[in-house]
């Protein structure tokens, strides 16, 4: 009889894998960092399944307490660990049969209702990037755009698109129109996005900038814009982590006449801040680029080149419509923090095959009455910080 030695070592490893098994891992989280503070939490979600050799897990506190977690698509397994300076804390990582789910404090998906737009959103904002019909119709609008939205975990853009989008809606603003405009105009009010009916709202201009953080290459003395996005996947959605992945049609930078820039966007539940990652395929020389935010009035900017923070307060749209605070941070410096080509900005050198990593996004002081631009600028301080020194996790069983 031929032995099958190659059947024979599949099946003990999968008994050694099964003997291996556990119904759960303990995690010990440590705040080692000298300020409290509130982390997402990552740990390698295939080493946890093999731990527990089960196709699922969930996470609970030391007392049993389910907590919200999520298995990202780059097999992430996330969760939120909120402690005091030198705190520790024990988390366990439980074996079950089938994939929990929770409800989304952080989520977004593509609007082709609404011109291909992809909009996300967390707790304490929501965002926008303008896809190729915006792009077909001409419209110059090359930044990010922001959603201002009074702090809750529900979430809110579903229902500030859904009247915009709905064709119902605009039946009967034509039909208004037809019999009186200013009737029309009023019934427009009753349901825009553009007017807060205590959801939040949209006051923000983008138009032709780098709106609120895009990454730009320089170019001479311009920006060399991209336009909207050409092709796009939500890879994470929620409950802890929205991420989407973008192209955009290649165009010349610098002495290469085609370069694909393809970037990842990430938004953590609770963060301030977007993490973006950027990648010019076809680049064959470095080149500086800049991410930052145009600059709307006279109020006073902070650049920070050393810790990689720049800041920024927007008036918004409107008479009375409170101040966006914008920020844009580079955990590893910038190489340099300056005004220019009507933006405030912060750049790095980016050489060819590099990946270009900043985080941005905004706070709204309707929010937080006391924000201004010291405190909103110590608060991206921090978050640079938090990422330069996260909590150490160690696996104690």
């Amino acid at each position: 009889m031929k032995l099958n030695f190659a059947a024979i070592i599949s099946a003990s490893a999968c008994l050694l894998c099964s003997c291996a098994g556990r119904q759960a891992v303990t995690v010990q989280v440590t705040n080692n960092t000298g300020a409290d503070g509130d982390r997402i939490i990552e740990l390698d979600a295939r080493d946890m399944l093999a731990r527990l050799d089960a196709r699922h897990c969930f996470v609970t506190t030391a007392d049993g307490t389910e907590i919200p977690s999520q298995i990202t698509s780059d097999s992430l397994l996330l969760f939120h660990a909120e402690l005091q300076s030198g705190a520790s804390a024990d988390f366990r990582i439980n074996a079950c049969d089938s994939a929990r789910t929770y409800a989304p404090t952080v989520s977004g998906r593509a609007y082709p209702e609404r011109a291909d737009d992809i909009a996300w959103e967390n707790e304490s904002g929501g965002y926008r990037i303008y896809g190729p019909t915006t792009q077909a119709r001409g419209e110059r609008a090359f930044g990010y755009d922001i959603f201002f939205k009074h702090y809750t975990e529900e979430p809110v853009l579903e229902r500030l698109y859904e009247p915009e989008t709905n064709p119902r809606t605009w039946q009967i603003v034509d039909s208004l129109r037809a019999i009186d405009p200013a009737l029309a105009d009023e019934f427009i009010k009753s349901f825009s996005y553009h007017i807060d009916h205590g959801l939040g709202m949209d006051c923000y201009a983008v138009g032709p900038t780098l709106g609120a953080g895009v990454a730009a290459p320089v170019d001479g003395d311009s920006l060399n814009f991209a336009w909207c996005y050409s092709s796009a996947e939500v890879l994470d959605n929620g409950p802890l982590r929205f991420t989407v992945a973008l192209d955009f049609a290649p165009r010349a930078i610098g002495a290469d006449s085609l370069v694909t820039e393809h970037r990842i966007i990430s938004l953590d539940s609770r963060s301030p801040l977007n993490r973006c990652r950027v990648i010019y395929e076809g680049l064959t020389a470095p080149v500086e680029v800049a991410a930052g935010f145009p600059r709307r009035d006279d109020s006073e900017a902070r650049l920070d080149a050393e810790r990689g923070v720049v800041a920024y307060s927007d008036p918004t749209q409107g008479p009375d419509n409170g101040r966006a605070y914008l920020g844009l941070v580079a955990a590893g410096g910038l190489g340099a923090a300056y005004e220019r080509y009507g933006h405030i900005l912060g750049s790095q050198t980016v050489q060819p095959a590099d990946t270009l990593e900043y985080f941005w996004g905004f706070e709204w002081d309707r929010n937080n009455p006391r924000l201004d631009i010291d405190s909103w600028k110590a608060r991206l301080d921090a978050f640079a910080e938090a990422r330069r020194q996260p909590f150490t996790v160690s696996i104690t069983d």
